[in-house]
């Protein structure tokens, strides 16, 4: 159903008739963005998954022409439409998908060019990010959208702080940082910034914690251009170094009636909304890292300590 060359694909224009603009999908320094969403980085993962969902789709002819594509939805005016270019805009694929099925996961696609309709078995709404009915149902950038924060490499990462931001003043209230052993350079172990922190750090809490940074998902991305952000004046920040480059991510005050965070990575014009919960689980301070203390346990008493209690001293014995 659809040949071409995925190493030659520039450009992804996913639509429905006239009904909305076009999800645009353009490759940049090899890096897949959002074109229509502010640029924002896409999900890599997505995007691959449609280009090979799209180059194995086997399909079995079902009809030709054009009087038969409204039993279908599958007329230019109301179907979706798939469209890949190369260099220069280029045309390597364009496809309709009708909006009606003949099945789960069963749905009838046609080549633009072409009055051939060919039934295809395969989970093209999911591909496409349609959770909604297909007759009812737009394409949506947000689905596109690399919605991580981060993606560490829990090995590379070798120092981690948080500050509280006021004015000029800058708090840290939590500073780590992994140190290689100066007699094997292949030991390294975890330790407090701050000098008033004489103990370790727990190493398996600061591994949990690159993990829910990894793990964390905004849920909005804003317009970049925006003023009422409170980004201009950021009150927190959060500092990861990985293999040698630091890279801060700051937060504007919350909105406590909205329930969000806006925050914004260093280098990048992009801005997320933020869920409150998730910001809290960045939000920690050296306590969050320090080593479970076992409880004080009191010394057992002696049983016969415990019988004899209260009893009269034995003056003497029977000669």
């Amino acid at each position: 159903m659809a040949e071409f060359d995925p190493t030659k694909l520039e450009k992804i224009l996913i639509g429905r008739g006239s009904q909305s603009p076009a999800v645009e999908l353009a490759k940049e320094n090899g890096v897949w963005k959002v074109k229509n969403l502010w640029n924002v980085k896409a999900d890599s993962v997505k995007v691959e998954n449609l280009i090979q969902g799209l180059r194995s789709a086997q399909g079995e002819l079902r009809g030709s022409g054009k009087k038969l594509f409204a039993d279908f939805g599958i007329q230019d005016a109301d179907a979706f439409s798939i469209k890949l270019f190369g260099a220069g805009g280029t045309s390597l694929l364009d496809l309709r998908l009708g909006t009606k099925q003949a099945g789960e996961n069963v749905y009838f696609i046609r080549k633009a060019t072409s009055e051939n309709v060919y039934l295809v078995e395969m989970n093209m709404a999911e591909l496409l990010g349609i959770y909604d009915a297909l007759n009812e149902a737009t394409p949506a950038s947000l689905f596109w959208t690399d919605l991580r924060l981060f993606n560490w490499n829990p090995e590379k990462v070798t120092k981690i702080a948080v500050y509280l931001l006021k004015g000029e003043e800058k708090t840290m209230i939590t500073g780590l940082e992994r140190k290689t052993d100066p007699q094997d350079p292949l030991k390294s172990s975890w330790k407090f910034l701050r000098k008033d922190k004489s103990s370790s750090p727990n190493p398996d809490k600061i591994m949990k914690f690159i993990a829910t940074m990894n793990n964390i998902r905004v849920q909005k991305v804003v317009d970049p251009g925006g003023k009422t952000y409170g980004l201009e004046k950021p009150v927190w920040q959060l500092a990861v170094t990985e293999n040698g480059k630091e890279t801060f991510l700051n937060a504007g005050p919350k909105d406590e009636k909205e329930g969000l965070v806006y925050v914004k990575r260093s280098g990048n014009p992009t801005v997320f909304e933020l869920n409150v919960s998730f910001f809290e689980n960045l939000n920690v301070d050296d306590t969050h890292f320090a080593k479970n203390i076992p409880p004080v346990m009191e010394p057992k008493k002696n049983p016969s300590q415990n019988i004899n209690a209260g009893l009269p001293e034995e003056r003497g014995q029977a000669a």
